[in-house]
């Protein structure tokens, strides 16, 4: 057996287990993981790892859950050519409490085509809208996609807090004034059925890129997309929306835009053809006052802009995405921005930008909310904040914010989520230490998100971490309301962990 010992005190036994003692891949039994978790009782994980080529592997697990059962998965990992990879993970288990199957699929393949043409797929799809809830996320922190980049493709391994799952086939060509592009695009919901969102099966799209020909410019984008879906209104849909663009002056910079959006309805269930167009005209003047003291710059930054859109027949028509809800608008637009780049070495950056509108149409308020965006940073201090302040009401109607201390390897950050509407009150709270003891290689780390409405702590983690040369134990709480797990694991550097 092996044992392990910290300042010459045996802590852990463990009996004999194969593990590769070199950097290269080696085909052998992962070390088992053991623990307990509040949602899934007590589990034992096993993982076999296959070598199967230096740009090919394969990671087969067989896992037991106490209060859920048997679970099996597969991770494969490629690499044919620098153009084309990819990685499959799949997961499978029989859940013996209501007796159904759970599968979980996350995949994605790159692949560069003839003539500069790219593509990529992404599946990430369950067979039961609550298997994140029943088992929260089976793939992280596992060798594959966690161990390469977790978010690389936006694979998050916070799925439970998902609204839904998007898998993607997208094919584009990029020419040098634009891109076209292909689209398939499904959305698998996590709060019920599937059946009544609008599928985007296919899109195809033109992007036309800004070209300038003296005080002149042209965009365009052009679309159609079949939308599609169990239940309810489906259909095609055709949109183009060219944008021509007219700036003179530099001091003072006057900058008019022409928009023309013209778009197609042939929808079925009920059937319905339709025809829009909207002409959307603004008229922008900027400036920039500029100044250079001694150890700071100075930049004011002030704009209006009048922004018109006619009344838009939108009747018979269902709200896919925003193109279908565009409003009648009539507003005046103004903002003023101030910006600080400091010269010394602290490298300081400050940015405040307050705006509003004001609506010329009648709607019994005129003034928008009143927006405040800040930014702060330096070596040791990022500062982010964005408010809005309602002037009707006399209140702060929403506000996002955080602040984080840093500095050789410490870190305080604190963040602040209101939304008077929906009733959102959070405050994030974490900080990290490194090696707090001298005397001691042990790193610190801690995170709470608490619920202000009365909801109390919603996620709570300490993370502790002793590390040697060769190798290191990580000690890990996490409480939330519905599950909490305490983990142990033992790292041994250029091999693999041990974790309970």
């Amino acid at each position: 057996g092996a044992s392990l010992h910290v300042m010459g005190t045996p802590v852990l036994y463990s009996p004999y287990f194969w593990a590769p003692l070199t950097d290269s891949r080696v085909t052998g039994l992962l070390l088992p993981s053991l623990g307990y978790s509040s949602k899934t009782g007590y589990f034992y994980k096993q993982g076999f790892f296959w070598a199967i080529r230096e740009n090919q592997d394969a990671t087969f697990y067989l896992d037991y859950f106490a209060d859920k059962g048997l679970a099996k998965g597969i991770d494969y990992r490629y690499a044919l050519t620098p153009r084309t990879n990819g990685e499959i993970w799949m997961y499978h288990i029989k859940d013996k409490d209501p007796g159904r199957d759970l599968f979980e699929i996350k995949s994605y393949h790159n692949q560069k085509l003839p003539y500069d043409i790219s593509s990529y797929l992404k599946i990430h799809t369950v067979n039961k809208f609550d298997y994140y809830t029943e088992m929260d996320s089976t793939s992280r922190d596992r060798i594959g996609l966690q161990s390469w980049n977790k978010d690389r493709f936006g694979f998050s391994s916070e799925e439970n807090l998902q609204k839904y799952l998007e898998s993607n086939l997208h094919i584009s060509k990029d020419f040098q004034t634009g891109r076209a592009y292909f689209l398939g695009q499904y959305k698998r919901s996590l709060e019920g059925d599937s059946s009544s969102i609008p599928q985007n099966l296919p899109e195809i799209g033109l992007m036309v890129n800004t070209i300038s020909r003296g005080p002149a410019s042209f965009n365009m984008s052009a679309k159609g997309i079949n939308f599609w879906r169990d239940e309810g209104q489906k259909g095609q849909r055709f949109d183009i929306n060219p944008n021509i663009n007219l700036s003179f002056g530099r001091l003072v910079n006057l900058t008019q835009k022409i928009g023309v959006r013209e778009t197609a309805y042939y929808l079925t269930n009920p059937s319905v053809t339709k025809y829009r167009t909207i002409f959307d005209l603004s008229t922008t003047l900027t400036t920039k006052l500029f100044r250079k003291y001694s150890s700071y710059v100075h930049i004011i930054e002030p704009s209006i802009e009048y922004a018109y859109i006619p009344p838009v027949d939108n009747d018979n028509i269902p709200s896919f995405d925003s193109v279908d809800s565009i409003p009648h608008t009539s507003s005046i637009n103004y903002a003023l921005t101030n910006r600080i780049s400091s010269l010394s070495t602290q490298n300081l950056e400050t940015r405040l930008r307050l705006s509003q509108s004001y609506n010329l149409l009648d709607t019994g308020k005129e003034f928008s909310p009143l927006l405040a965006e800040a930014n702060v940073a330096s070596n040791h201090l990022d500062f982010k904040l964005n408010a809005s302040y309602d002037v009707h009401d006399e209140n702060i109607s929403e506000t996002i914010a955080d602040i984080t201390l840093h500095g050789e390897g410490n870190f305080l950050a604190i963040g602040r989520n209101f939304r008077r509407v929906t009733s959102l009150s959070q405050l994030t709270i974490e900080a990290g230490a490194s090696r707090p003891l001298k005397m001691l290689p042990l790193d610190l780390k801690t995170k709470l998100w608490y619920d202000m409405h009365g909801n109390g702590v919603q996620q709570f983690t300490v993370e502790t971490a002793y590390k040697r040369q060769c190798w290191g134990i990580n000690i890990v709480y996490d409480r939330r309301p519905n599950d909490y797990q305490v983990s142990f694991a033992i790292e041994f550097t250029g091999l693999t962990s041990f974790s309970l």
